[in-house]
């Protein structure tokens, strides 16, 4: 769920931003982006200083993270240790449309 009850960001929508930077799914510039476009929300500040004080969870499937990592190779990206090959993290998003769409949503800024 991108934002809870309460019209907050919630810590799952925190948890899929961090992995798409650590998959490298987006650049640090682009993390950057994003976080000074929640800022601009008027739910984000009280959010942004609660990250300080707790650990986002991101429910998903190996194979959803993998799709991120296919985000990535599609992007031109190389990620780093990336845990399958290029062509399985292609695979995997073919295999995952709901995690393309995530992104999208999320990173409505990032052309695919």
């Amino acid at each position: 769920m991108i934002l809870n009850e309460s019209g907050y960001f919630s810590d799952e929508l925190m948890a899929f931003v961090l992995t798409c930077l650590f998959c490298e799914a987006i650049s640090r510039d682009e993390f950057n982006a994003w976080c000074a476009q929640a800022s601009s929300l008027n739910a984000a500040p009280a959010f942004l200083y609660d990250l300080m004080d707790f650990v986002p969870c991101w429910e998903h499937e190996k194979n959803d993270e993998y799709a991120l990592y296919g985000i990535a190779v599609r992007r031109g990206f190389e990620p780093f240790d990336m845990p399958v090959t290029p062509s399985e993290a292609l695979d995997s998003l073919k295999a995952s449309p709901n995690i393309e769409l995530l992104f999208g949503q999320v990173f409505d800024f990032i052309k695919l």
